[in-house]
């Protein structure tokens, strides 16, 4: 332990891409154990048990933020004392907007992987071997989260979309340009599968096996791979299955202990005794949910679907415990869209049916002939492939944003689905601003793009962004 604290000098916070890997250690204690390699991925793991950092999972109050920016809240009827977001393009520009930091962060812990990687000589101990498949994990995710964010939706049927700056050694001389969007996804996908390989189970490490297996299930759906993304949420729902309304009830009760179907959560320890503040965040209470939202409900839905019951109030404000991690119910819904886009409808169905069944009470299944038709008030109006809605795929994304509502998912719901442009009344100022659809990928940071000549910037932001 008492080398502990020459790790301080690994983890300083990059400010861009650029200084990720400019951290060497000079006439100090280097950490020679996998004990002491240990405590850097302690670091995030214990910011995250405490929620006092956005990454690899969000806060309580950062996973909202993708609904701010989204169309479940009602922009129009914030306060306007509010403090809340109101479009993706307040988030962009300048050396610390939200943007910019998200990217140095996720490097930033993909530099202390690699640390790892390259200097801890133990890998057969058990702690070596949990230390080694938490860093790959870690890197994955990351990598993973900044796909997401960075890069276009994945067109798999273009060879010319831009991927990440991949790093995959601790080297201060690196100034790596952008990879393929392909090469990006290939990286990736070896992470996650060399992390699943050291099958790590010891809880302390939150990144154990099911969590993996979550993980390459997002990633495969992310990347429009239909079938293993069915393979790995089938893995995960065999380990942690759907739960009917009561157990739902339970588990989505505010509480900072991981429950239910749970498979991994941020924010699980709290300086309080009690668990009243767990799950919730005050601001939201300045902005109803928005209409189009609560149109997805049926008539008898609003009496009988204990989404609505847990989380609307008669005031139309969130009232639904804020949950940052991963459910199960998450992973049924990837089954069912990649069952839809393989042309599996009735397996498709069949889940959405399942998912309802435990969340509707006296639930009358659906077939293919009582499907409604979508909505026409919904921005999207395009499926994953760029292909009009059908009711069944409808149903898929309506359902999809009514269990996930305020865990981080609307906003890339919409990126992967089209995106639309809308624009949002701010009520304080008299103005409008415009959610265009080159602003679902973040720029790459400004300083960057200035400092390494050839590195890519992201369409649209060569006037929109300014120092």
């Amino acid at each position: 332990m008492k080398k502990y604290i020459a790790l301080s000098l690994f983890l300083f916070a990059a400010v861009s891409c650029q200084n990720f890997l400019d951290i060497k250690p000079h006439e100090e204690v280097i950490p020679s154990t996998a004990e002491e390699f240990s405590a850097l991925l302690h670091t995030y793991l214990d910011n995250m048990d405490n929620g006092s950092q956005d990454y690899p999972i969000p806060s309580t109050s950062g996973v909202t933020y993708y609904d701010q920016i989204a169309d479940n809240l009602e922009v129009a009827l914030s306060s306007s004392r509010s403090i809340l977001s109101s479009y993706p393009g307040e988030m962009y520009g300048g050396t610390g907007s939200k943007s910019t930091t998200i990217y140095s962060n996720f490097y930033s812990l993909i530099r202390d992987c690699n640390i790892i990687f390259g200097e801890m000589t133990d890998r057969e101990s058990d702690m070596a071997r949990d230390v080694l498949g938490t860093a790959y994990a870690l890197r994955g995710i990351s990598y993973y989260e900044l796909l997401r964010r960075f890069c276009p939706p994945v067109d798999p049927v273009r060879d010319d979309q831009p991927g990440l700056q991949l790093v995959a050694t601790f080297d201060m001389e690196a100034r790596p340009l952008r990879s393929s969007m392909q090469e990006t996804i290939e990286f990736i996908e070896d992470d996650l599968l060399k992390a699943l390989s050291y099958n790590v189970q010891t809880p302390v490490y939150r990144f154990t096996a099911p969590v993996v297996k979550g993980y390459l299930a997002r990633f495969y759906f992310w990347t429009h791979q239909w079938e293993k993304a069915i393979e790995w949420a089938d893995e995960v729902m065999a380990e942690y299955p759907l739960l009917d309304r009561e157990g739902y009830r339970a588990m989505m009760t505010p509480s900072y202990t991981p429950k239910g179907n749970m498979i991994v959560k941020s924010e699980i320890l709290s300086s309080s005794s009690t668990d009243e503040s767990a799950g919730q965040y005050s601001p939201l209470n300045e902005r109803p949910l928005s209409i189009r939202f609560l149109n997805t409900f049926t008539d008898k839905e609003k009496a009988d679907d204990i989404r609505y019951e847990m989380g609307v109030s008669r005031r139309r404000l969130a009232t639904k415990f804020i949950f940052s991690g991963m459910r199960s119910a998450e992973m049924l819904l990837i089954r069912a869209e990649s069952h839809y886009h393989l042309g599996h409808k009735q397996e498709a169905l069949d889940d959405i049916n399942n998912l309802r069944s435990r969340r509707i009470k006296d639930y009358t299944p659906l077939t293919m002939e009582t499907l409604p038709e979508p909505l026409l008030d919904g921005y999207i109006s395009v499926d994953a492939n760029g292909n009009e809605l059908t009711p069944l795929i409808a149903m898929i994304l309506t359902e999809r944003r009514k269990e996930l509502l305020l865990e981080g998912d609307r906003f890339f719901e919409l990126k992967r689905n089209g995106c639309p442009e809308f624009w949002v009344p701010i009520k304080s100022t008299g103005q409008k601003y415009v959610t265009y659809s080159f602003m679902y990928t973040y720029p790459i940071p400004e300083k960057d793009v200035e400092i390494l000549p050839g590195l890519q910037q992201n369409e649209g932001y060569e006037k929109y962004l300014t120092r």
